[in-house]
């Protein structure tokens, strides 16, 4: 037996096998975020989930030397992540326990990027320059798994195809670089319960017809405009998120921004220039036990959310 093969047996062979479920590519070269979403298989023994990276990076090669430059990267952990619904109930992400042969899906945020100036020196500032240049892109998942003791910790790259877009007008919660004076910009106390969902007949109808019209949608970025997003609160809507590849419709709900239950939608000037540091939302819809709820602590897990008309 070799040493790594000793090495292996000492920490245990996991069999933990990755795959990605959805990437987002090709990639509009000017956002600042980038999507993914991993799968974790478990092979014949169970395993404990710890945390997940991803990176996003360039590489080219100069006088026969690979160059590599990190573009950006999301850690999530037990110290860092959000919650989610295990059992009935909303617990932190990580640590997560995976079964033997289970299999669980991890989403990675790669925001807060500026891929041309990053690039600049390489001479990437479009998608065109870049190729010119001999550079390419890759977005590397990687998967802490607590029996490996940090030894042989999965990985999966995948190659991204980038694409030229108009970089976005400015959100319409934005008022240029001025801070606001939105009631809802300081962080409070967050008090009181989530409410309750109501299934009335008329949403009910709605969410398991098929005749529905779209009344607006927002679509990635998008999604951050607090105003319109606060004009789905409490309706009908139909979501695409970074786990399920297939919309759902259910009720929408936001529970709190900052703390803030008490949030009004009537007046889009309480919702300029709000910087996010806490939210939850939740979708729900009827099902033959009842209802299912999903709750989010992000708004970069919907890739694409639309208003039915009610």
């Amino acid at each position: 037996m070799g040493f790594f093969d000793k090495i292996k047996s000492m920490v245990g062979v996991t069999g933990v096998k990755l795959e990605y479920k959805w990437v987002e590519t090709p990639w509009p070269y000017f956002d600042p975020m980038i999507k993914a979403t991993i799968n974790v298989k478990a092979g014949k023994d169970a395993v404990t989930i710890i945390g997940t990276k991803g990176t996003f990076y360039a590489k080219r090669t100069v006088n026969g030397t690979e160059e590599k430059l990190v573009l950006g990267t999301d850690i999530s952990n037990p110290e860092n992540c959000g919650r989610t619904e295990r059992n009935g109930e909303f617990v932190p992400v990580f640590p997560c326990a995976l079964e033997a042969e289970g299999d669980v899906s991890f989403g990675f945020f790669i925001k807060d990027m500026d891929v041309p100036a990053a690039l600049a020196e390489w001479g990437g500032q479009t998608p065109a320059s870049a190729k010119a240049n001999g550079i390419t892109f890759f977005i590397e998942g990687e998967v802490d798994v607590k029996e490996t003791l940090d030894l042989f910790d999965p990985t999966l790259t995948q190659e991204i195809e980038v694409y030229h877009n108009e970089p976005k007008q400015q959100l319409e919660y934005e008022e240029e670089d001025t801070p606001g004076d939105s009631i809802y910009n300081n962080v409070i106390a967050l008090e009181g319960e989530d409410e309750e969902i109501e299934f009335t007949p008329e949403r009910r109808k709605l969410i398991l017809s098929d005749d529905y019209e779209v009344e607006f949608s927002l679509d990635g970025m998008e999604v951050l405009a607090l105003y319109s997003l606060g004009q789905m609160h409490g309706k009908v809507v139909r979501i695409k998120d970074i786990i399920f590849d297939e919309p759902r419709r259910g009720v929408f709900m936001i529970n709190h921004i900052n703390g803030h239950r008490d949030l009004d939608f009537s007046n889009p000037d309480h919702w300029r220039a709000v910087t996010v540091d806490s939210l939850s939302i939740s979708f729900s819809y009827p099902n033959e036990w009842g209802s299912s709820t999903t709750k989010y602590e992000s708004l970069f897990h919907i890739k694409n959310i639309a208003l039915l008309k009610q």
